[in-house]
């Protein structure tokens, strides 16, 4: 799952109309077999893949017990300087599960936040006191180096690379398309208004729903809408409430709360920043709606990260 849940991800994202990415399986010999006995064969030589600033390095997870008696210690030390020449050059990584621990001890992880399985959180601490271990967290960000916390949040962690790649739109359909919530840290909620509300058929709903997320800082009218959705403003109204239990209003106050949920843990961003990124008249209206939805204050919201 480690190395299935990302490539599924950047597979439908694909099939679904993005930029077509291009996934190559490589690895240190031709084949390997994986703890679970399954045989991964036609693996491409690493050192022959030829990758480009902004290419991203998956790195999956390792066996525990394996790492810690050594095993892969020759590996890991072919496999470094590999790593290290394409970091310089903008190639990005992500790590899935304990796939941290071939990156820790690489030294790449040395002064930045990562984390990994719960297994290994106490392990890397210990033994890579240089890393800044983050605990409880489903993936971390930490410039060009991605880790996720273990097999689905590697998952969440591609969702969230497609996200800041594609904008929300793309992420949520590939997200229902392989039936899994999209969660982009600890401390969001499973569900998310890119998903929620979208469970019905109606086609009209849907392309409006569709402009809203991907047009937060826009606040079209109803008549704007209904050209999108190739309806009446009348029809929309009625369609919309029946279809997602909201009015048009609603959810767009939902859609620009959930950017403001991402937006607010910049913490190099003003407030009015954010509530013009956002789409909202003022910061004061941004603290009215946030406080009706979230129920705790923006201040108290930015100090929890």
């Amino acid at each position: 799952m480690d190395l299935a849940g990302p490539v599924q991800v950047f597979y439908e994202a694909s099939k679904l109309g993005a930029a077509p990415y291009k996934v190559q399986f490589c690895g240190i010999r031709k084949e390997v077999i994986s703890e679970q006995g399954l045989s991964l064969g036609g693996l491409e030589p690493y050192d022959q893949v030829k990758l480009k600033k902004g290419d991203f390095i998956f790195i999956p997870g390792v066996d525990f017990k394996t790492f810690t008696e050594g095993t892969l210690d020759n590996d890991i030390r072919i496999i470094t300087p590999w790593l290290k020449e394409h970091l310089t050059q903008g190639v990005q990584i992500a790590t899935v599960c304990s796939g941290a621990l071939v990156l820790a001890a690489t030294g790449l992880l040395d002064r930045k936040k990562c984390t990994s399985h719960w297994k290994c959180i106490d392990y890397m601490s210990r033994n890579f006191p240089q890393t800044n271990v983050q605990t409880d967290r489903l993936y971390v960000q930490d410039g060009n180096i991605f880790s996720s916390a273990g097999m689905t949040s590697g998952i969440d962690m591609a969702l969230s690379i497609l996200e800041a790649k594609h904008g929300p739109v793309l992420p949520a359909k590939v997200a229902r398309e392989i039936v899994v919530y999209m969660r982009r840290n600890n401390m969001d909620h499973q569900q998310t208004i890119y998903l929620d509300y979208r469970t019905h058929f109606n086609p009209s709903v849907h392309m409006v729903q569709d402009y809203i997320i991907s047009n937060p800082a826009k606040n079209p009218g109803l008549e704007e809408l209904a050209a999108i959705g190739n309806t009446s403003v009348r029809t929309l109204t009625r369609s919309f409430k029946s279809a997602t239990g909201h009015t048009i209003i609603e959810f767009k106050n939902a859609v620009k709360v959930e950017l403001a949920r991402t937006l607010i843990h910049n913490k190099s961003y003003t407030m009015e920043k954010i509530s013009s990124l956002c789409g909202f008249q003022s910061v004061r209206h941004l603290r009215r709606i946030w406080g009706r939805q979230v129920g705790m204050s923006l201040t108290s919201y930015r100090e929890t990260e």
